[in-house]
């Protein structure tokens, strides 16, 4: 089965009393990413619809610490004046070492 893109979706539940999150997709570009995904053990992962061999729809559960490790991180941004600060810091540090 092949989804609109009106139909396309990514779900995220929270169980808080088993302490598990459950993630249900049919965005075609989410599915391969947590398919390719390193941390998620693939047996856990059920395989909800396909078309012409690729994987439409899935669905897999993962206990609570590794979604709060690695799905949740925080992304930094550094302006550009901070990185240029960042950079005169370190290469104030060279000058003083020598």
């Amino acid at each position: 089965m092949k989804f609109n893109k009106n139909e396309q979706e990514t779900v995220i539940t929270f169980d808080s009393q088993k302490g598990e999150w459950t993630f249900y997709s049919c965005v075609p570009s989410h599915v391969h990413s947590f398919i390719k995904s390193p941390i998620l053990d693939k047996e856990k992962i059920e395989v909800l619809t396909s078309y012409e061999g690729k994987y439409t729809s899935i669905m897999f559960t993962v206990e609570n610490s590794l979604v709060t490790k690695s799905f949740l991180k925080k992304k930094w941004t550094i302006s550009k004046e901070n990185k240029q600060a960042l950079q005169i810091g370190k290469n104030n540090k060279r000058v003083q070492k020598t």
